[in-house]
């Protein structure tokens, strides 16, 4: 299992912080649990070229995919709700480190998420790819100079992007203090039926509203296995299911593994 470390150490100054880039290639089972909500002094940006990140941003639901970008204001809070393998580029830069100032992009005090194209995905990419490896040359010019280029390309949104039932559907299932439910009870909330709140979510996000609860249901239960705390009925219970048997097979089809295999790995792993 491998674990997604919080990327900038807010407990250092940043006072003095002006751009860094890296590029990821995640693979496997990433636990969330431990990420915190954060808060950055400068602007933040994550472009996915695979995989998807759903982002909790100002309370609100983000998800972002493969071919799109998710930029992140100064002083907003955000966390991780959901990480699924990918392969990205994640930057930080601050104010100072464009050389123009003027782009809409740095003035909106909301997050953007923008779409691209498989054609300017793959410029995106082929960017941010010379922006890395100027920052690692020290050529800072040329960082600012491919940094212009990329926020140019950022226009800002004035509505949240997603659809609303959407959104107020992610952001009950993500939300740590009610287990996940079924599909028919977050549709009774939101006074849809169960087949449409399935076809709408899919429509959205790629994913089934039965996939995203199995999805919570996961994500929840590996984070209790780990924890180490609750039995495997009581997690099964914590996360929606009363047949123990029933989330033993849920478990193992998804994972490969039961949950007690599940837990004995985790605790191997820890003590090597």
């Amino acid at each position: 299992m491998s674990r997604i470390e919080p990327y900038w150490n807010t407990a250092k100054d940043l006072s003095s912080f002006r751009f860094s880039i890296r590029k990821e290639e995640r693979v496997g089972y990433f636990d969330v649990s431990e990420v915190p909500q954060t808060v950055l002094p400068f602007f933040s940006f994550a472009f996915l070229i695979k995989g998807e990140i759903l982002l909790e941003i100002e309370g609100e639901p983000f998800l972002c995919k493969a071919g799109q970008v998710v930029m992140i204001p100064r002083n907003i809070p955000f966390r991780v709700l959901y990480f699924k393998e990918n392969y990205s580029y994640e930057c930080g830069f601050s104010i100072l480190a464009p050389k123009d100032v003027s782009y809409e992009c740095l003035h909106d005090p909301h997050p953007i998420l923008q779409t691209f194209s498989p054609e300017e995905a793959a410029f995106t990419a082929s960017l941010l790819e010379v922006m890395l490896k100027a920052w690692k040359k020290g050529d800072f010019a040329q960082v600012t100079s491919a940094l212009d280029l990329f926020l140019c390309r950022l226009p800002v949104q004035k509505t949240h992007p997603g659809n609303a039932i959407v959104n107020r559907f992610l952001e009950r299932l993500f939300d740590r203090n009610r287990k996940p439910a079924k599909v028919s009870d977050y549709a009774e909330e939101l006074c849809i039926t169960p087949n449409y709140l399935n076809r709408l979510v899919r429509s959205h996000t790629g994913h089934s509203a039965m996939d995203w609860i199995e999805i919570s249901r996961l994500n929840l239960a590996k984070s209790l296995l780990k924890q180490g705390v609750l039995q495997v009925s009581e997690i099964a219970a914590a996360v929606g299911i009363d047949d123990q048997s029933y989330f033993t097979r849920f478990f193992k089809k998804n994972e490969g593994c039961t949950p007690s295999q599940f837990r004995e790995t985790i605790t191997k792993g820890s003590a090597s």
